[in-house]
């Protein structure tokens, strides 16, 4: 089972999903290319055989990066298979980019989070 977080851009910085209004436009993320070498940034094993579909594998776990064929990048998916350790990383992405990380599980950001990943200590998300 994945962790699912949805990757984004608005106009601002929103603190949850509640306040975002109907009419907030997503805006794009980035050219393809430039996503990926964002996340190959924070992510350097990722794979990138498919450039749509990024795959990460790290000791900590894994992270499929669902990109699409949009261009510009209207957003992307991340599916973690990870411990919590992985959560800093993809919050400094996300921080870096001016992205916003919607954890599809609580319904929070991430970056604005005070417990992101909202996992116990040890916890991995494959066990949720």
């Amino acid at each position: 089972m994945s962790w699912d977080i949805s990757v984004q851009r608005f106009p601002r910085t929103y603190s949850g999903i509640d306040e975002i209004p109907d009419e907030a436009p997503c805006l794009p993320v980035g050219a393809p290319g430039e996503v990926r070498a964002l996340i190959s940034r924070f992510f350097p094993q990722t794979n990138w055989a498919d450039p749509a579909w990024g795959v990460f594998d790290s000791d900590e776990g894994s992270i499929d990066f669902n990109l699409g064929p949009d261009d510009p990048s209207t957003g992307f998916m991340m599916h973690v298979y990870a411990t919590a350790a992985i959560v800093p990383a993809v919050v400094d992405m996300c921080r870096a980019a001016g992205w916003q990380a919607f954890d599809c599980s609580s319904g929070d950001f991430l970056e604005c989070a005070n417990d992101p990943g909202g996992w116990p200590a040890g916890a991995s998300v494959a066990s949720l």
